[in-house]
């Protein structure tokens, strides 16, 4: 391993980086703390050709392999013990054509790089909520965030790809140029190739009325109540996710984060949301999108994650009760509950455009357990794990593949997708990655 590590270094435009070597522990970190492991070697790509070097590499060296981009996945995929990592952090350029209203985005960017990019141009994609969530693996996964009821899923917005496979072709995707591989990242997970550059379609927005709105006390089930009313109308102009949370005495709290994009200073639904009993704290305002993207700051690196939940097509008013009863059983604050709705131009999306399965979902329901204690591990995973089970006799299909732990079934993950749209996936999955070598994702095997 000595001999050849020396080989792969002088092989790549980037790095290697080994478990003695300086900078090798901040570089296996992940956005979950609970999540510790130590892989073997860890290459630090330029470009497409490093990338295929680091295959090459894993596959002389018999090394599982792990693909790092913005690292955010709760499963931890990202990282492995005795492994390869191929690290795409350093692959951050975003290149933005504000005439043609288009972006490029390097395998490694964050959302904080791209929104920072487009915004100079006063332009946007839909992307997530949290700046530091690789632009990759959201879109892969689907997208949902701050633009969702405006814009629809990121993944609708990726006209384009880069892609690097096991065997170390590169590969372009688009609808002119394998439309069928372009079909399948949209939404099919990281299991086809290793993305080094992605191009997405941009609209044009420069300032939103946006924030959070916390309710507490008697007024929290009302609030919730109210959201699940404004979000059902479906306003083209706003989206609105809910937390559900407790506060310093274990009492349930909502905290609202609408985003309005309309023409109005004061928009109706808004003071609707505003008019709501219970209201706290009130820190909506006008500000730039990028504003926005700074309302959930979640810190990396520092909180043990398990998330477990799913998609519904309603949220009655039974399964609002149970999520109360749910977010004060653990006796201690146990993370959130995040509601995700999926009202307005998701649905429009062309369903043969995209692997995605989730468009006649109205909200993602998620347990979200996060806690920083390593002996709490159990009864925080068991927390999830239950509020999940209370959620599913209303879910739909499988969950978001983007949330999902690495403890999933193959069954769950077949159905996030449906029948059919995963015998396509696999056909490509045999295509380009007949041996499977990218299996640390919600894995698709080759049939």
């Amino acid at each position: 391993m000595d001999q050849g590590l020396n080989e792969l270094r002088r092989s790549l435009a980037g790095a290697a980086l080994a478990p003695a070597d300086p900078g090798y522990d901040a570089a296996r970190r992940s956005f979950n703390a609970l999540v510790d492991r130590r892989p073997a070697v860890i290459v630090r790509c330029l470009g497409a050709d490093d990338i295929a070097t680091a295959f090459d590499f894993a596959r002389a060296q018999a090394l599982e392999v792990a693909v790092r981009g913005g690292g955010h996945n709760p499963a931890g995929h990202c990282v492995c013990d005795g492994g390869l990592v191929i690290d795409l952090s350093l692959m951050r350029r975003v290149e933005v054509d504000g005439e043609a209203r288009t972006a490029r985005a390097g395998g490694g960017a964050t959302w904080l790089d791209f929104d920072s990019a487009t915004q100079a141009f006063g332009l946007v994609t839909p992307g997530g909520i949290v700046g530091s969530t690789g632009v990759a693996g959201l879109t892969f996964g689907g997208g949902i965030g701050h633009l969702t009821a405006q814009h629809g899923l990121t993944c609708d917005h990726l006209v384009g790809a880069e892609v690097v496979t096991p065997a170390g072709a590169v590969i372009h995707a688009s609808a002119d140029q394998d439309a069928e591989l372009l079909w399948g990242l949209r939404g099919g997970g990281g299991n086809f190739g290793v993305a080094t550059r992605l191009e997405f379609r941009l609209h044009p927005l420069e300032r939103v009325v946006g924030g959070r709105l916390t309710y507490g006390g008697n007024g929290v089930a009302g609030a919730l109540r109210r959201f699940r009313a404004l979000v059902a109308r479906g306003p083209r102009d706003l989206s609105c996710q809910a937390v559900l949370a407790v506060d310093e005495s274990l009492a349930p709290t909502l905290v609202v984060a609408p985003c309005y994009t309309g023409a109005a200073g004061d928009p109706e639904e808004l003071r609707e949301l505003r008019s709501a009993a219970g209201l706290i704290d009130d820190s909506v305002r006008s500000h730039a999108f990028l504003g926005q993207q700074h309302v959930f700051n979640p810190p990396y690196g520092e909180d043990r994650n398990y998330w477990k939940g799913h998609f519904v097509r309603e949220l009655p008013d039974e399964m609002i009760d149970e999520l109360l009863r749910r977010i004060v059983a653990l006796g201690r604050p146990p993370g959130q509950v995040l509601i995700e709705s999926l009202h307005g131009a998701p649905a429009d999306g062309d369903a043969s455009s995209a692997a995605v399965g989730f468009r006649d979902a109205a909200f993602n329901v998620s347990a979200m357990a996060s806690w920083r204690d390593a002996a709490l591990d159990p009864r925080y995973i068991q927390w999830a794990r239950e509020t999940a089970a209370a959620i599913e006799p209303w879910s739909m299909s499988g969950g978001y593949v983007n949330y999902m732990q690495a403890d999933e079934p193959i069954d769950r993950v077949r159905a996030a997708f449906g029948e059919q749209a995963f015998e396509r996936l696999q056909a490509l999955k045999r295509r380009h990655d007949p041996d499977n070598v990218l299996h640390r994702n919600q894995n698709i095997p080759p049939p």
